[in-house]
């Protein structure tokens, strides 16, 4: 009889055990299915995609057309700033205004000069070249914001040239800032037949450049040591600065670099608008045979 009732004492806790060892594994199946579902609920955050602006003043439409290259290439938002006062519709009147405000350095008032620009990493920042600089808009833009801490690419439109020196100006500006490798390219080509067309073959390299950590110098690098102009030296040179004589040029020495074409850069004496003789660089492009003319791309110093 006792050994009946240990076999059933026996038999009740092997079931009890049993009932709770079940119970214990159903509610940890169910911790694990909540577990399951939540992982599958709440996935790993990914990191927010870097945000870009392009912020342009455009005088005459070229600057705008090359922000819209831009803005397209990096499907950016856009900001254009736009004057309270407008310049003279006269180019010799816009000039002597320009003037005027470089020499007093009083700089435009803008409708638009502190855009929201806190949610944005990278400022594309877009202008014409005036008195071999950017323009005067773009000094009440930078008086009116703080860029520390962001990207600023710079690029710019120009008559001749200016492009180095307006991103050199734009560095000491904004000391806190990382200022890149800036573009540039003429009025004269960006506002040609196919100016866009050109001009987004050239953003499309210039990106590339700026990817791979190109600077101005390593840019210089693959031509030839300079040396005296030959006849077709000079032919190329006449040819591509018949539209700038203003700018008093005199080529003294000449390097070359092979692309699909010849790339041309003279070191040349300057006497721009009559005034004292300085040292300057002209690059020239000429395509291969019937593939064009030679033209100026930039003169710097």
């Amino acid at each position: 009889m006792f050994r009946n009732f240990k076999w059933v004492l026996a038999t009740a806790s092997a079931i009890s055990l049993s009932v709770m060892f079940a119970a214990c594994n159903e509610q940890e199946s169910k911790t694990e299915i909540k577990k399951d579902v939540a992982e599958v609920a709440t996935p790993a955050p990914t990191p927010a995609p870097t945000k870009s602006v392009v912020v342009y003043y455009s005088q005459n439409g070229a600057t705008k057309k090359l922000a819209e290259i831009f803005t397209k290439a990096k499907n950016a938002d856009a900001v254009e700033l736009k004057l309270v006062t407008a310049y003279p519709s006269t180019y010799d009147s816009t000039i002597a205004a320009v003037k005027a405000q470089r020499d007093s350095r009083q700089w435009p008032v803008l409708e638009n000069a502190k855009p929201e620009l806190a949610k944005y990493d990278t400022v594309y920042l877009g202008y014409p070249i005036m008195f071999g600089s950017f323009a005067p808009p773009i000094y009440t833009f930078l008086d009116s914001n703080d860029l520390g801490g962001k990207v600023v690419v710079p690029f710019c439109t120009y008559g001749s040239g200016g492009r180095k020196a307006s991103a050199a100006e734009l560095k000491t500006l904004e000391p806190n800032a990382n200022v890149t490798l800036a573009f540039g390219i003429s009025n004269k080509r960006i506002t040609a037949e196919n100016g866009a067309e050109v001009a987004a073959k050239e953003v499309e390299s210039f990106f590339a450049d700026l990817e791979t950590g190109k600077t101005d110098e390593m840019l210089l690098g693959g031509y030839s040591e300079q040396r005296p102009l030959t006849a077709e030296d000079s032919a190329v040179f006449a040819e591509a600065t018949k539209d700038y004589a203003y700018l008093g040029l005199k080529p003294l020495s000449v390097a070359t670099q092979i692309v699909a074409g010849t790339n041309y850069l003279f070191v040349c004496e300057m006497k721009a608008f009559g005034g004292p003789a300085t040292q300057t660089n002209v690059k020239i492009f000429k395509p291969l045979p019937g593939r064009g003319v030679a033209e100026l791309i930039v003169v710097e110093k």
